[in-house]
């Protein structure tokens, strides 16, 4: 089968299309046809920072990225009894193997693997991470009606997924974007949506009960100026130079709540997809996709999300192209 292969980790990374064996699911594990994949914040990391990854992770490196999946079952190993070969599924690669920049990959069968709706295009289904990551923090604010939010960088993969999540929990959201994606915003159900470079924003005072910050970019006087006095924040990693370190320290020794890295908890993943699954049915959650890229195009994608201009979601089609799977 054809790969993404990273041949170099850090500054000076290289990823080449190249063949490889055809993964065969050992017991417990299913094999997966990936009709779309992603390129995502989280692998632009492990592709420039491996060491901290693994240090993360607690896992070997490995050379085929990708954490997003969408596609179809090709093969069960045995013990296997929730899929059958031809389903339509979508969700997240574990750390402990190969990820999904692939024309297959193997799975376990207790990944966070959930149905595609019939309605539901591959292309729209690798939704699953960032939407996970956004419901860390709308489960953390307990969000619900007549409470408040402002999603700063409400246009990527966090952010469209954190807009919609909290749409659904009944918040009052007002998204803060570049001034290009304020459609975007509106569409996906913002109250309200701001160009962060306009004196609209400026001009906000502490109105909100909740503020995520789902790129790490905002500065920590500007969201203390946006919250309530009994206001919390949120926000998805440390930002430059660990901005926000210092505060989220603190909120952690005083126990005060005030601020925080929200992750989703443990045992939580399989709950979710079925969740967003349902979502997606229903026609209450949907994937924003920026821009679509052959498997042998990764390299373009990679430099494109490595930019931090894109919105939502970049997608991988390893089988664009292509009528029929290469077989064993």
């Amino acid at each position: 089968m054809k790969a993404a292969i990273v041949t170099r980790f850090g500054s000076r990374w290289s990823i080449e299309v190249g063949e490889v064996p055809k993964p065969v699911p050992a017991a417990s594990e299913i094999l997966v046809r990936v009709r779309a994949a992603t390129v995502s914040r989280t692998d632009c990391g492990e592709l420039l920072h491996p060491l901290l990854q693994r240090l993360i992770t607690r896992q070997k490196r490995r050379s085929i990225l990708g954490m997003d999946f969408a596609g179809e079952v090709e093969a069960l190993g045995t013990g296997v009894s929730a899929f059958a070969p031809g389903d339509r599924v979508f969700g997240m690669c574990p750390w402990a193997g190969d990820g999904a920049q692939a024309e297959f990959v193997c799975l376990p069968q207790t990944a966070p693997i959930g149905a595609i709706p019939a309605s539901v295009p591959f292309d729209r289904a690798p939704v699953f991470e960032g939407a996970y990551y956004a419901s860390a923090s709308v489960a953390e604010f307990g969000l619900g009606p007549g409470r408040t939010i402002l999603i700063y960088g409400a246009s990527g993969a966090i952010g469209t997924a954190a807009v919609q999540l909290a749409k659904h929990a009944g918040a009052q959201v007002t998204a803060v974007v570049a001034g290009r994606h304020l459609a975007l915003a509106r569409s996906l159900g913002a109250d309200r949506a701001i160009d962060y470079a306009t004196p609209e924003f400026a001009e906000l005072d502490g109105s909100f009960d909740f503020v995520l910050d789902a790129v790490g970019k905002l500065p920590v006087r500007q969201w203390r100026r946006l919250l309530k006095p009994d206001g919390r924040f949120a926000v998805t990693d440390l930002g430059p130079w660990g901005q926000d370190l210092p505060l989220l320290l603190w909120s952690a020794i005083t126990r005060s709540g005030r601020a925080s890295v929200p992750l989703p908890k443990r045992g939580s993943a399989q709950r979710f997809v079925d969740f967003l699954s349902e979502r997606m049915a229903a026609g209450e959650f949907r994937a924003a996709v920026d821009r679509k890229y052959k498997l042998t195009e990764i390299a373009d994608a990679y430099r494109y999300v490595l930019t931090g201009q894109k919105a939502g979601i970049v997608v991988i089609e390893p089988w664009q192209g292509r009528d029929q799977p290469d077989r064993p």
